[in-house]
């Protein structure tokens, strides 16, 4: 079934921010107030009938950024940023970002899609879940980076880079150890490195450049149908780095519900080093609200009706 029709069916009915009215402004869960540009931002990401910015007229990205995560996984009951915050998984060592621009005016179904959830994801995992808004900026000594064929700097973790592919596939490389090695010996968190067993990190470290121009050309399910050492390759691109099958490698994500075909222009996508969230200089933990999926008979809310009552 196409995933646009299991969104758009009309027995569906989609509400962010619990069933209540979008005009709702947003609620600053953390901290009591902002100040400076921060401030500004947030305003902005609150207000739901703020003006949306075209895609193709979204700014570059700036010293502030934007993760979406589940409210469980960053606040407690009191909203608190818990001690085990961390801005992607604990495993991971860096993390895809967008900009606070992309999600101007937005719903919470509308950053899903634009972000690159699947369908299925949202109607699955995604449904009910309460959302938050990580809007952070980074320490000064961690700034964007320019570079965009795969020429990184010694220190990784003081930059945030454009996601193309050149970029994200020598970020790969680089971040993977051997397991039994010095660093792998640390435990970090989150993580600062790729720990692989020896035969999978030589495998990393070796493969060749016809590999990777071939998995930056050729589309997912095929590489997939086809298997062999090109999918090895993609699938722990995926598991350890989180670069899945709607990822672009044009420093844009895809809507894959409305832009299947990824023509269409995307929102601005960075990775940046993870961070526990509490160690961060500025953030402002912002509700996104809820996406509730009902029909009009069974749904206990009472708007809509179903259009012969």
């Amino acid at each position: 079934m196409p995933k646009t029709f299991i969104l758009c069916s009309s027995l569906l009915v989609l509400f962010s921010f619990l069933g209540a009215a979008q005009a709702q402004q947003r609620t600053l869960l953390y901290p009591n107030s902002l100040s400076g540009p921060i401030k500004e931002l947030a305003k902005v990401v609150r207000d739901p009938r703020s003006n949306k910015i075209a895609l193709k007229d979204l700014p570059p990205a700036t010293r502030y950024l934007i993760r979406i995560a589940p409210r469980d996984a960053v606040l407690t009951n009191e909203n608190k940023i818990k001690d085990t915050a961390v801005l992607a998984g604990p495993a991971k060592p860096f993390v895809f970002l967008t900009t606070p621009e992309s999600i101007f005016g937005r719903s919470l179904l509308e950053i899903y899609e634009d972000i690159g959830y699947e369908a299925e994801g949202i109607i699955s995992s995604s449904r009910n879940q309460d959302m938050v808004a990580i809007l952070f900026r980074y320490q000064n000594e961690i700034a964007v980076s320019q570079i965009e064929d795969g020429n990184l700097p010694d220190d990784l973790s003081k930059w945030i880079y454009s996601t193309k592919w050149d970029n994200v596939l020598s970020l790969f490389t680089r971040l993977v150890h051997d397991e039994s090695s010095e660093p792998c010996k640390k435990a970090d968190s989150p993580a600062k490195r790729i720990c692989l067993p020896s035969m999978q990190a030589a495998f990393v470290w070796g493969f060749p450049a016809e590999g990777k121009r071939r998995i930056k050309t050729t589309r997912y399910p095929t590489l997939k149908d086809i298997g062999g050492a090109d999918w090895e390759y993609r699938k722990l691109l995926e598991a350890k780095l989180s670069v899945f099958e709607h990822f672009r490698g044009n420093g844009e994500t895809q809507n894959e519900v409305s832009d299947p075909d990824a023509k269409e222009t995307g929102l601005r996508e960075v990775v940046g080093p993870n961070m526990k969230i509490s160690e961060l200089p500025e953030v402002a933990i912002i509700h996104l609200g809820r996406l509730m999926i009902e029909d009009c008979y069974s749904s206990t809310l009472k708007w809509p009706r179903c259009d012969n009552e």
